[in-house]
This record gives structure tokens, sequence and C-alpha cells, in this order.
């Protein structure tokens, strides 16, 4: 498989939202197959915007992950802080092997966190699919939440906190 090729294809859609990749990927000393973090491309990072978006670029390509309801994808965030993406989303990445994520669903990430920390849970959002040689994959966004939003889905539901956080954040 031609990798270059295929993330390009699949990271059309967000270069039309967020402008050009930027020119360096993250890459790991020890490989995410070893156990280190995932690697990641961004946009924004050579910019002054504290928050970079980070999308992963290498998990849509394993055949272990389990597809969600799109096909394999990989996971974007918007975050000030890289080393929280590096850990918590290649734990997620990890975690994709074994569970099908989908659009809407939460995940209490709050044992891998300090208690005092505000973000205590996630949230997956499609952000969008397409399919490359006749097969699905996409781009699914991970949002970070607090405890009481995370039980605000447990009322109501993830689309309704998603649409409450685009309003607050201007999205």
């Amino acid at each position: 498989m031609d990798y270059e090729k295929f993330y390009r294809r699949l990271f059309v859609p967000l270069e039309s939202i967020h402008g050009p990749i930027d020119g360096d990927t993250i890459v790991a000393i020890i490989g995410f197959e070893a156990g280190g973090p995932l690697n990641f491309c961004t946009f924004g990072r050579e910019s002054s915007d504290r928050f970079i978006t980070y999308v992963s670029c290498e998990l849509a390509v394993r055949e272990e992950q389990q597809p969600s309801e799109f096909g394999r994808y990989e996971l974007l965030i918007a975050c000030d802080d890289e080393r929280w993406v590096r850990g918590i989303v290649s734990d997620i990445g990890r975690m994709s092997f074994e569970v099908p994520f989908g659009h809407g669903q939460t995940m209490d990430i709050g044992p891998w966190v300090e208690s005092g920390e505000s973000i205590q849970g996630i949230v997956f959002e499609k952000v969008c699919a397409t399919k490359i040689d006749r097969k699905p994959y996409g781009v699914m966004r991970i949002i970070g939440v607090t405890r009481p939003e995370m039980e605000y889905t447990q009322v109501h539901t993830s689309s309704k906190l998603i649409a409450c956080l685009r309003g607050r954040v201007g999205r």
C-alpha cells in the first residue's frame, strides 16, 4: 500500500476545514506497535495558536482495528498539550483494536488521568468518511469533556452535548 497516497486522500476533507497539513509528522522513537505513541500529522503547529489540531496517521491501515459504523478511521483532536495527546490518544488508538468506537459514543478516561484534571472523558464525533479503493474509511474527532458533561450525556444525548459544546466555543 502507498501510505502517503492513502493519507493524502483520507485527509483531503480535513484540509478543507483546517487548512494545509503541516510539513513535519510527529514520529515516536519507539513505534506504536512496540508500545510507543502514535504518529501524528498536525494542523497549525507553526502558527501562534495555543491549540494545535492533531490527527493520528497509522490506525486506519491496520487490519486489527475494529471498524466503526463508517469503516476504519484515524483520530483527530485539538489540544494545547502534545504530551497528553501522545499518551491518551495513543491509548484510545490501542483500544480501537479491541472495541469498535462510533459517532456519539462516550468514554470515561478518569482512571487514566489525575483526579483533579478537568478532562475526565471523551466523546467521539465522526468528522468525515470516504471510500478508498472501494473500502470505507474516516476520521473521528475526540472531544475532551468534564465529569459533569459526561453525566449530562447519561440524561440527554451525546449529540446534544456536542451541540452545546459547539455553541460554547463557536465552532
